[in-house]
Order: C-alpha cells, then sequence, then structure tokens
C-alpha cells in the first residue's frame, strides 16, 4: 500500500493550487510553509504521518467504528489539511487534530452513516450531491465506494469497486491533469482501471460529462 500512498501523493502535489489554503489561526503551523502567496492564501506541506495505530484503535473504540484496514493505512500515511482531487474531495487528517475532518463528515444527516453501514470518507465533487462513503453493508475486507445523494436520500451504484482502486484511480486523473473528459482514450484507460467499479457499475456516472460534453 505504502507505494500507492506515494503515487497518490506525488499527484496530489503535482498542481501547486491544491497545497493552498485558506489562512485560519486554527492551521497548525508545523504544516505551513514560508512559501509566500497572495492573501489569504497560506501553503501547506504534507508532512509524513506521525500518529501511531493505537491512536486509531482509541478512536474507533471511542466512537464505536471498526476502521477498514486500507482506510486507516491511507489516514496514517500522512498529515493532510485539504485533499481537493478536483473529481473527489477526501478526508483531510491533520497533524494536530487528525481526526476533525473525518468527524465532521461524520455530522452528515444520512441515516446509515449513523447506523454505521456507510463510512464517509470524503465529498462527492462532481455533482456536490453529499458525502462519499465506503459501503459496509456487506462486511467485505475491501468495502465499495459509493456517494449519497444527501436530498434524494439515496446511494450509489459503486464508483470504485474499493479505497485503493479509488486511489489508483484518482492518481491517474491527477498525472493527466484531470482531462478525463477531454480525450476519450484517458476516460478509457481510467474506466479500465477498475473494472469492478468505474468501470463497471460505476461507468454510467463517470461518463455522463462526457455525454454532456458532446451534446
Amino acid at each position: 500500500m505504502t507505494a500507492l500512498h506515494d503515487r497518490f501523493f506525488a499527484a496530489f502535489a503535482r498542481d501547486p493550487q491544491r497545497l493552498r489554503v485558506a489562512r485560519s489561526p486554527d492551521l497548525p503551523p508545523d504544516m505551513l510553509s514560508d512559501e509566500r502567496v497572495a492573501p489569504p492564501w497560506v501553503v501547506w506541506k504534507l508532512l509524513p504521518g506521525r500518529h501511531a495505530l493505537q491512536v486509531y484503535r482509541d478512536w474507533e473504540e471511542r466512537n464505536g467504528w471498526r476502521l477498514p484496514e486500507s482506510f486507516r493505512a491511507f489516514l496514517m500515511a500522512r498529515q493532510t489539511l485539504r485533499l481537493d482531487c478536483g473529481i473527489a474531495r477526501l478526508v483531510a487528517s491533520p497533524s494536530h487534530a487528525p481526526f476533525l475532518d473525518l468527524e465532521e463528515l461524520m455530522e452528515w444527516d444520512v441515516p446509515l452513516i449513523r447506523a454505521k453501514k456507510l463510512l464517509p470518507v470524503g465529498d462527492e465533487a462532481i455533482g456536490e450531491v453529499g458525502p462519499l462513503c465506503l459501503d459496509l453493508r456487506e462486511r467485505t475486507p475491501e468495502p465499495p465506494v459509493v456517494y449519497c445523494d444527501a436530498a434524494e436520500d439515496t446511494v450509489s451504484p459503486p464508483i470504485w469497486s474499493s479505497l485503493p482502486k479509488m486511489l489508483e484511480g484518482l492518481s491517474f486523473a491527477m498525472e493527466n491533469d484531470l482531462r478525463l473528459w477531454e480525450d476519450e482514450r484517458l476516460l478509457e484507460a481510467f474506466l479500465a482501471l477498475d473494472p469492478a467499479g468505474a468501470g463497471g457499475p460505476g461507468r454510467e456516472y463517470w461518463s455522463r460529462d462526457a455525454e454532456e460534453d458532446g451534446e
């Protein structure tokens, strides 16, 4: 998994704009760069994960969750302030409060999240309709990634078959400057990375922008 994490965070950092966040007194100083940019922005740094496994185990016990191993490993891999990947916004893990963003995502008023059947891992960013979640209902080792339409109170088919496949797909998309809907070959290559998810039940979701552009 380490190689996949390295690839994902390297792809994320390709665009310097992704490493900017609005200045706030709540930002951890150790994550801020000395690089100067126009206000109100500051540049933040990806840091190696610094919290021990027991910190995550303790959080799980306090909150009644059992995080899938791949998701826990992702949270532990780096300390982050904002993970807007363009086509998905993933949960961040700041150095001073590694569960802050995750706990805020859990405040979505979605019955399946409250029942601990869906684990929010970010926000759906194409339709802006609700949280991006791991679907825990089937109790599989690698749960699929779905999204909730908060207004319609519905859950999508899997748009990725697992969190590792999501990280692989996002890495590919960012390495290609998010041009999936500008180049049909890139979109097909993206879908082919995950035939059981993005290229299967999620194909309609990922293809809709291309279809709209062609109208």
